[in-house]
C-alpha cells in the first residue's frame, strides 16, 4: 500500500509540474519553450496508461514505446513554429524524456492499483472459497474441453449468469467508494461459491466482467443446461436475495468454438435484459395511468 501511495504522490507531483510549466510557457516570460501538442500528449498519455486495464500486465516498455512513437509522429507532421518558435533539439529531447517519465510513473501507479485489486480479490475469494477461475486465466482448460467435445462429437452447454445491478450488490451513493467496492467484491465471490456448490465436479465456472459468471458443462445438452441454469438462479435468489439473469448456448447447435458460444450467450443475455427493462417500463406506465385514473 505504501508503494501505491508513493505512486499517487509522484504522478500528482509530475502533473502539477507540467501544469506549472504550461502556465509559464504561455506567459510573457516562458521558462521553457515547449510545443502545445506536448502538453496535450501528456494529458492523453498519463490517464490512458493509468486507466487502461491491461497496461499493468504488459510492462512499462509497451506504453513507453507506443506514446514515444506517437510523439515522434507528431514531431514530424506538426509545425512547432507557432507554439514553440525558439525550441531547439535539447528542448525537443527534454519533451521526449518528460513524456517517457510521465508514462513510467503512470505505469507504476497502474501496477500498484492492479496489485491492490488482486489483494482484495484474494480476500474475498478466501472468505467464500470455490472452484471459480478467472476466464482469461483458464483458456487452456477451456480449449481442452472444447477439443474433447468436438473430437468425440459430445454435447456441451454454456451458461452465462449475470447478477442484477439493481440489487444490493452496490450500496447507495452515501456509502464510501471503498466500502462500495468491497461490498461488490464480497457479493460477487459469494455468488461464485453458490454456483460452485450447485454444479457437478466435471463442470467449470469462470469469473467474467460485469458481474458475470460463465459455466461450462461437458456432456450436457441445451435442455439440461437450461434446467441447471434455472436451478442455479433459484438457489442464488434464495441464499443471497440477488436477482440474476441467465442464458444458455450449446455446442454444437449454436456454435463450434468457445468464443462463438460465449458471443451467442452474451447476445441472448443482452436481449433478455433489454426486454426485461422494456417490460418494467410498460408495467410502470400502466401503474401510473391507473393512479391518474
Amino acid at each position: 500500500m505504501s508503494n501505491l501511495k508513493q505512486s499517487i504522490f509522484w504522478v500528482t507531483l509530475y502533473l502539477a509540474v507540467i501544469f506549472v510549466l504550461a502556465q509559464f510557457d504561455y506567459s510573457d516570460s516562458p521558462i521553457i519553450d515547449f510545443a502545445k501538442y506536448f502538453y496535450f500528449l501528456i494529458l492523453a498519455a498519463v490517464p490512458a496508461t493509468i486507466l487502461f486495464p491491461y497496461v499493468s500486465r504488459t510492462g512499462p516498455a509497451v506504453p513507453m514505446i507506443l506514446w514515444g512513437a506517437v510523439y515522434l509522429v507528431l514531431l514530424q507532421i506538426l509545425d512547432r513554429t507557432d507554439s514553440a518558435p525558439f525550441s531547439t533539439f535539447p528542448i525537443i529531447l527534454l519533451e521526449f524524456l518528460l513524456l517517457q517519465l510521465g508514462i513510467w510513473l503512470a505505469y507504476q501507479l497502474a501496477y500498484g492499483m492492479s496489485q491492490a485489486e488482486s489483494v482484495m480479490d484474494l480476500m474475498t475469494l478466501s472468505a467464500f472459497p470455490s472452484r471459480t477461475m478467472d476466464i482469461n486465466a483458464a483458456s487452456k482448460q477451456i480449449k481442452i474441453e472444447i477439443t474433447r467435445s468436438r473430437r468425440y462429437h459430445r454435447p456441451m452447454g454454456l451458461i452465462v449468469v449475470q447478477a442484477s445491478a439493481d440489487e444490493n450488490i452496490i450500496n447507495t451513493e452515501l456509502v464510501s467508494a471503498i466500502k462500495n467496492d468491497m461490498s461488490h467484491r464480497f457479493s460477487f465471490a459469494r455468488i461464485g461459491q453458490v454456483i460452485d456448490e450447485n454444479i457437478r465436479q466435471t463442470d467449470m465456472v469462470f469469473r467474467e466482467r460485469f458481474n458475470r459468471f460463465v459455466i461450462l458443462c461437458p456432456e450436457t445438452d441445451f435442455q439440461n443446461s437450461q434446467m441447471l441454469a434455472e436451478r442455479i438462479a433459484g438457489v442464488i435468489r434464495n441464499k443471497t436475495s440477488v436477482q440474476v439473469s441467465w442464458t444458455v448456448a450449446a455446442f454444437p447447435d449454436d456454435a463450434l468454438s468457445f468464443e462463438d458460444l460465449l458471443d451467442v450467450a452474451n447476445s441472448k443475455l443482452t436481449h433478455f435484459v433489454m426486454d426485461g427493462k422494456d417490460r418494467d417500463r410498460k408495467i410502470e406506465s400502466v401503474d401510473n395511468e391507473t393512479d391518474d385514473g
